[in-house]
């Protein structure tokens, strides 16, 4: 089957997110419908939350830009998010160390959302190679209006 030129963009452009469904339903099939949420308090703390996604929850992203990553074991020193950010872990094994002492463990199909734009940030453990989902959101989302719909 050959594309056109518009076919092409437009299969280009699906792709990422037909992989980026695949990663959610691979979390929420695992009973984990739920969005690791890294933020930075006023003393420039960075600290993770679970947030639940509600049942049923289908509104769509308005995502800026996305760009797939591939990344070699290793460690990503204290850095924080340079803007807001969901990423979906499609491939290996992540601890996420934060500056209030926590940690989680990240995983395929996990979903995080950073918003630690300023303080200390965080700390990416990267355990194993580690292929995943960049998704530049706008300055003004709000992960917990746009989970309450």
């Amino acid at each position: 089957m050959k594309l056109n030129r518009r076919q092409a963009v437009t299969a280009g452009a699906i792709a990422p997110f037909a992989l980026a469904q695949a990663a959610v339903g691979q979390t929420i099939a695992a009973g984990q419908a739920r969005i690791f949420h890294v933020f930075a308090t006023p003393d420039g703390k960075s600290h993770i939350e679970k947030v639940p996604v509600p049942p049923m929850h289908n509104k769509p992203l308005p995502v800026e830009s996305v760009v797939l990553t591939v990344m070699e074991p290793g460690v990503e020193d204290w850095h924080h998010a340079p803007f807001k950010t969901f990423t979906i872990n499609l491939q290996g094994n992540i601890r996420a160390e934060m500056a209030d002492g926590s940690s989680e463990a990240i995983g395929p199909g996990d979903l995080v959302y950073l918003e630690d734009l300023t303080g200390k940030g965080h700390v990416t453990h990267l355990l194993t190679r580690v292929t995943c989902f960049f998704l530049q959101m706008p300055a003004d989302f709000e992960l917990k209006s746009w989970l309450a719909g």
